[in-house]
């Protein structure tokens, strides 16, 4: 065979290779807009290649299969067995429509963080909920204050535990059951610190264009902290006991500063947090061995995040082209409102690209 004649032969079977990925294509993109504007009769999430939860193609209604929990469940978070809210705030989710539901862990005594997140990423629209889950502060003048501030801006969750890092994890607890008894209806649930800054106006595009503003089921969204040791050194902060948990290494989980999840994945949390020995690291008790157990994965989302990236790039334009969906851990209130007033000034993006596994 002739050089000419093979490179020919060449060219023809990549024309055809060519075509026929753009055939599949295609078809790919007719099915899917079938399965987007088909009746009630076709199905009723599609599940997108390469990720691992399905949006919703139309709206559902809450279904908790609440018989499955213990029958002393409402009066329980883990280990703890006479669990009541002190203050409650239930009307938040009370016949209304949720599509957001924000919960911010925060300490009693961190009001002006609190009052940093009001007037700033936390100024929301009516189709979204904020609230601030909280333990109880031995204070009484705290506990006066929390009153008070409860009855003003109606956003305080309150259970009765105290409010100390080693019951961190009744706290995150303590906000999956608030959504499993007070907000089903929610559309999408966003867990998040008060020393955080979202992006508001983008994760609700996000939410709503990227993904569906009908939800998501098996939705869990987060930055990944694969391959997280147990601590062993008794001085240290994480310290975790052999006898508390025997393994060298946390199962993969979420860092507890942001993440986001469908109202299922919330129910399945929930339900295998209370059946599992109380650890006091929440994020890694709740993201990783609950979720476990309860044979849930998460998908990183820390590409869209200022975490690991230099803050005062912010503001010469680096990161223009990144669709940054939060801040970073352990923010400070002026630093929360000094990131806000950038992205406040900047338009807002309606869909984000390359995301979950798609590339960036």
């Amino acid at each position: 065979m002739r050089f000419s004649d093979y490179n020919g032969t060449k060219n023809k079977v990549t024309l055809i290779g060519t075509m026929l990925f753009i055939h599949a294509v295609l078809i790919y993109i007719i099915i899917y807009m079938m399965v987007s504007r088909s009746g009630t009769q076709c199905q009723d999430v599609f599940q997108r290649p390469f990720e691992q939860h399905q949006i919703r193609l139309r709206p559902k209604r809450p279904n908790f299969p609440l018989e499955q929990l213990e029958s002393n469940d409402a009066t329980k978070l883990v280990n703890f067995t006479e669990f009541q809210y002190i203050n409650n705030n239930e009307i938040i989710c009370a016949n209304s429509e949720v599509f957001l539901l924000i919960l911010i862990s925060s300490a009693p005594g961190n009001k002006p963080k609190r009052d940093s997140i009001r007037k700033t990423w936390g100024d929301r629209g009516p189709d979204v909920k904020l609230l601030f889950m909280l333990g109880y502060s031995e204070n009484k003048a705290t506990e006066m204050e929390i009153e008070i501030e409860s009855h003003i801006y109606m956003d305080i969750v309150q259970g009765n535990f105290i409010d100390s890092y080693k019951n961190l994890t009744y706290k995150s607890v303590m906000s999956l059951k608030y959504v499993v008894y007070h907000c089903p209806q929610t559309t999408y649930v966003l867990k998040v610190d008060d020393d955080s800054f979202v992006n508001t106006p983008l994760l609700m595009n996000f939410l709503k264009h990227d993904l569906s503003p009908y939800g998501a089921e098996n939705l869990f969204l987060c930055n990944d902290m694969t391959g997280s040791p147990a601590i062993r050194e008794p001085n240290s902060k994480w310290y975790m006991p052999v006898e508390d948990f025997p393994d060298d290494c946390y199962p993969s989980y979420c860092s507890g500063w942001y993440a986001i999840f469908s109202p299922d994945i919330a129910f399945k949390l929930y339900k295998a947090s209370q059946k599992l020995k109380y650890i006091y690291i929440d994020d890694a008790f709740v993201y990783g061995i609950a979720a476990q157990k309860a044979n849930v994965t998460h998908v990183d989302l820390s590409y869209y995040t200022l975490a690991y990236r230099n803050e005062e790039l912010l503001f010469n334009g680096t990161y223009d082209n990144i669709p940054l969906l939060f801040g970073y851990p352990n923010m400070g209130p002026e630093q929360i409102e000094r990131v806000h007033g950038y992205f406040k000034n900047r338009p807002v993006e309606k869909s984000i690209h390359k995301l979950l596994g798609q590339g960036g």
